[in-house]
């Protein structure tokens, strides 16, 4: 697929994945309506910036990280654009036969693209309401955004929509967006407009390479989700482990050649002839489950973020998975594999197992206004992140089974919890999106237990301390217990050594998903992922 950079096309790019309820349309005309802004977290290139992060992520890790953002400048390029095109690919339904000219509105894409995938809600066989432009036999009619102030922004209710957000479209939504669609095109100067050659458009494709045999006798693995986090941590400390021969990213402008990597594939979910021996699950929160049951029923190794469920039926159909394959799922629980947690045992003077307690001030990034975690779909945003904590105080307590439990939803948004363990331990925290962002997301930690006392400080900085005297104090990069995890797991796939204990994901996965149901009550959300998910689910199905 080609995209359009500056005025020239750049090839080579996969097409975006097609599920049997979406069109692929051949873009014959397109107007540019608005580059979205808050749809991803983007930092300002500051040396300022730099120097502050330099003694928190170290000269490795500032590296990589500035090094993988801006390879996603590309991917930050994004739209919301209408036009008209050619069905080439139809949906199962088939109401839109290929062939058929239509209009379109596309809600989150570069600026402009050969070929475009859209369900049917955002697509208008065109009539004579339309007034289209003459279509050119080899050029594509393009109006790219002026600097005319928008007025009426009849698209608005849809910009940065995706088909993984479980987003509603209403019947009511849909004719609102046919008027506007019909008076933009109606309007809009065509004569004048840019003609982009296409002379001879490629054969769609969401697959590019092959797996070939090699001599390696290290595990050949899959990747999905080829994000910030899957650059700078999964696929450089996993390396010398296994063989990351695959790798799925929906996304095509996301995508940027990574030397040995053999295969690239724009769909969000394994095909069916897929078999690695180790998989690594970094896409978006609500697609983790199902990849990795696919991988358990194969007896692969999964690698899974957090989180690793989104409700009870996916926890029981995972407890279910686990008990015949074994353990052979490891969750990307960074702060279980810290440094810090043989020194806390060793200075609090306590066994794995006796009680910890644990109280913590979290503060996470503000969400983009259009970023993936606002979809209803991803639950919320304590959910997705504060689980690092509670993951963590249960690590440290040897996942002793929790006994009492509660959340609270302040005035200014913030969340408190508190949480009771049967070995006796406590755990507080607030977490919130608010503080400085000088340096990231930011955490204060303490564990107690009587007499003793150890502070962590974003992840980096370690002070335990008794009634008398100071006992230690230590000094890490952050990026540390990121290598340290995924060196660990890493060397224990490659040994063919177990993964986490069923107990421990039991155990973690229930008490996040105990909290999120009492705070969607509280938001006032009621059913509202489980709408979501249904939504997102009628796409794939």
């Amino acid at each position: 697929m080609r995209i359009l950079t500056g005025k020239k096309w750049r090839e080579g790019f996969l097409d975006y994945r097609r599920n049997k309820n979406e069109y692929r349309i051949q873009v014959l005309a397109c107007k540019d309506l608005q580059k979205i802004e808050n749809l991803y977290h983007t930092r300002p290139k500051s040396i300022k910036l730099l120097i502050n992060y330099f003694p928190v992520v170290g000269p490795v890790g500032l590296v990589t990280k500035v090094w993988s953002r801006i390879r996603e400048d590309r991917r930050n390029d994004k739209y919301v654009s209408c036009g008209i095109g050619k069905i080439i690919e139809s949906a199962g339904d088939k109401n839109l036969p290929e062939g058929k000219m239509v209009a379109f509105v596309a809600t989150m894409h570069p600026a402009l693209v050969e070929r475009i995938v859209l369900p049917k809600d955002f697509i208008f066989p065109v009539d004579s309401d339309f007034g289209i432009p003459e279509i050119l036999q080899d050029n594509i009619l393009y109006l790219p955004l002026g600097n005319e102030k928008l007025t009426d922004i009849w698209w608005k209710e849809f910009i940065g929509w995706s088909v993984y957000s479980g987003t509603e479209i209403s019947e009511e939504s849909r004719k609102k967006l046919l008027n506007g669609l019909k008076k933009e095109i109606k309007n809009s100067d065509w004569k004048n407009s840019q003609k982009i050659g296409i002379q001879q458009p490629g054969l769609a494709s969401e697959i590019k390479g092959e797996i070939s045999k090699s001599a390696s006798d290290k595990k050949s693995a899959v990747l999905f989700g080829y994000g910030n986090y899957a650059k700078i941590n999964i696929i450089p400390y996993t390396s010398p482990f296994v063989n990351i021969k695959s790798v799925h990213e929906i996304d095509p402008t996301q995508i940027f050649v990574e030397r040995r990597v053999q295969k690239w594939d724009s769909a969000p979910f394994p095909r069916e002839n897929e078999n690695y021996d180790v998989y690594f699950v970094a896409s978006y929160n609500h697609t983790h489950v199902p990849i990795t049951l696919h991988a358990l029923k194969q007896g692969a190794y999964v690698v899974v973020e957090k989180p690793v469920v989104m409700d009870y039926g996916d926890l029981d159909n995972l407890e279910k998975a686990l008990k015949i394959a074994g353990r052979k799922l490891f969750i990307g629980f960074h702060k279980r594999y810290g440094t810090f947690n043989d020194l806390a045992l060793k200075d609090l003077g306590v066994e794995y197992g006796e009680p910890i307690s644990y109280h913590s001030i979290v503060y996470e990034l503000i969400q983009p206004e259009f970023f993936w975690y606002n979809w209803p779909v991803s639950r919320s945003t304590f959910f997705a992140n504060g689980c690092h904590q509670i993951d963590h105080f249960l690590h440290l307590n040897n996942f002793s089974k929790p006994k009492n439990f509660d959340i609270k939803l302040l005035q200014d948004h913030a969340v408190e919890v508190w949480i009771e363990l049967e070995n006796g331990a406590v755990f507080t925290t607030t977490f919130s999106e608010k503080g400085s962002m000088r340096v990231g997301p930011r955490d204060i930690v303490e564990l107690k237990v009587p007499g003793k006392n150890i502070r962590i400080i974003d992840a980096t900085r370690y002070l335990s301390e008794d009634d008398h005297k100071i006992i230690r104090k230590k000094r890490i990069f952050k990026t540390n217990s990121y290598r340290d995890m995924y060196r660990e797991i890493g060397r224990r796939i490659a040994n063919n050594e177990p993964g986490d204990s069923i107990e421990s994901v039991m155990i973690s996965g229930k008490i996040m998903l105990d909290l999120e149901e009492k705070l969607q009550n509280l938001k006032g959300w009621g059913d509202r992922y489980e709408k979501a998910k249904n939504r997102f689910w009628s796409y794939f199905r």
